[in-house]
């Protein structure tokens, strides 16, 4: 029992000395921002430079999606008044929008069980650097909720009609 024990505080302080010792990675929050294009039911990837390191299998997360015969709808955007988009996901360092919609890159994924392969989505990317504007919720807690269903659509519509993004968030362009 004593060497479960030891073994049990040695690696609780292994994985205490790993987390404190890296800086934290926020969360994205919520972020409203406009694109060069009408980009929202395209599928995205990060990349760092020209290097893919995030991809989604977004079959695994149907949670996010609202599907029907004809459409495939990701429930983590939100149009909102004047153009801007509200997102629960986006990352302004790192997206890339390809020139997929979430229902082809899904048709993909029946074909690529494992993950579409990188050199077929650098083939469809779209635009490297898509934000014309970008604002993100930074506070902690969040000041406009923490999950898509607890966010108020009509009090940010009024914020962008009020000309106050810049009062509650932080422009990152």
């Amino acid at each position: 029992m004593k060497n479960y024990t030891f073994f049990l505080t040695f690696i609780l302080v292994i994985i205490n000395l790993i987390c404190t010792s890296c800086d934290p990675v926020p969360s994205p929050g919520i972020s409203i921002y406009k694109t060069n294009g009408d980009y929202f039911d395209n599928a995205d990837i990060g990349m760092k430079g020209d290097k893919i390191f995030r991809t989604s299998i977004y079959s695994v997360a149907m949670y996010k999606f609202i599907t029907t015969d004809t459409d495939t709808i990701y429930k983590y955007r939100i149009r909102l008044r004047d153009g801007y988009i509200l997102d629960f996901e986006a990352d302004s360092r790192y997206d890339v929008f390809l020139d997929l919609t979430f229902k082809q890159h899904m048709s993909l994924e029946k074909i690529y069980p494992g993950g579409v392969p990188n050199d077929i989505l650098i083939d469809h990317i779209l635009d490297k650097n898509p934000y014309s504007v970008y604002y993100r919720d930074t506070a902690e807690p969040r000041l406009f909720g923490q999950t898509i269903e607890t966010v108020d659509t009509i009090e940010l519509n009024q914020i962008i009609k009020e000309g106050n993004l810049n009062k509650y968030f932080e422009k990152f362009r």
